[in-house]
């Protein structure tokens, strides 16, 4: 049953900050094969997640993310930026990583794991061109499902990206993800299908698909 009169909103600094613990799990729940080949299960995820949060410019920032709230709980997010925001936000994100090790936080042989892991996941990914909103992350709580939270705030995002001038919003989805179907009946139509053969042979992942849909 959809909750009445749900939108989403941009989140207050107050607000922002007691999300903080858990804008990671939301994060892996929409690649959940993805993130742990990447970040492995060890809380790198949580501690980088929440380091980019609070970090305004990098992949996982506040400052880039919409929200439905209600009652003082979270329970949905959307994540997107301008299409070369990507690059640029996942070199600052590359930074706040060192800053993890230099406090003790994280630890060499993690990050040096990571960055080998990342870039082979990396080819996953089509080049997001500058002239598309990129949707990086729409995530609900599973208690939340079903309410109509995801079109609430993609249809939030489709309406933000029209009215700033970009031409596309585009994001990239793993292809078991049920999400596909969702997309599809938003409007979004598959534009590649990619696929890493040693990923998907020795680490179960499926195809990723770029999916887009015209402003």
């Amino acid at each position: 049953m959809a909750i009445a009169a749900v939108q989403a909103v941009t989140l207050s600094e107050s607000e922002a900050k007691r999300f903080t613990p858990l804008i990671a799990q939301l994060v892996r729940a929409t690649g959940p094969i993805s993130y742990d080949y990447q970040f492995g299960t060890n809380g790198l995820l949580e501690r980088l997640v929440a380091a980019s949060w609070s970090c305004p410019e990098t992949l996982f920032c506040a400052a880039c993310t919409t929200a439905v709230i209600e009652a003082g709980d979270l329970m949905g997010i959307e994540l997107g930026f301008a299409g070369p925001n990507f690059y640029v936000f996942k070199e600052n994100l590359a930074a706040l990583a060192q800053d993890l090790m230099a406090r003790g936080e994280a630890s060499y042989d993690e990050l040096a794991g990571l960055m080998v892991r990342a870039g082979k996941a990396s080819y996953l990914n089509a080049h997001v061109p500058d002239d598309v909103y990129y949707l990086h992350a729409l995530a609900a709580f599973p208690q939340h499902r079903g309410k109509g939270l995801g079109k609430t705030l993609l249809q939030a995002a489709i309406t933000r990206a029209r009215e700033q001038g970009f031409r596309e919003l585009q994001l990239d989805v793993l292809a078991d993800n049920p999400a596909v179907s969702f997309y599809q009946a938003m409007g979004l139509s598959i534009l590649a299908e990619i696929r890493s053969p040693e990923l998907s042979r020795d680490h179960g992942f499926p195809s990723e698909y770029r999916m887009a849909v015209s402003l």
